[in-house]
């Protein structure tokens, strides 16, 4: 299972943790865990380096898969528009098949 833990403030996500493997299939096989990487690569790579956003990033392969972006403030209303569509298209992976668990928590 995957765990995708996005994180809220001022009425827009503006961060995100991912945990885990989606199991779906054997390693190299795996389409869920695929398409997710895809999606989490292309989020980052935007935020960051078209973007230019400001953001704290964290990429651990080897432990569990880890992921996590946490823009900085002032939040850049493009980059929070790119992590909301970040939470749409694993939402649409989630309702095809299964496999991931998203939460949204409030910034402390």
């Amino acid at each position: 299972m995957i765990k995708a833990v996005f994180t809220e403030a001022d009425g827009k996500l503006v961060g995100f943790s991912l945990l885990g493997h989606s199991d779906h299939s054997r390693s190299g096989q795996d389409i869920v865990c695929a398409g997710v990487s895809s999606a989490l690569m292309l989020t980052v790579n935007t935020i960051t380096d078209f973007i230019k956003a400001k953001a704290e990033v964290d990429v651990d392969p080897e432990n569990e898969g880890y992921a996590s972006l946490l823009l900085a403030e002032p939040y850049d209303k493009h980059a929070a528009d790119m992590i909301a569509s970040f939470y749409t298209h694993l939402s649409a992976i989630n309702e095809d098949y299964g496999q991931i668990k998203l939460s949204i928590k409030k910034k402390s």
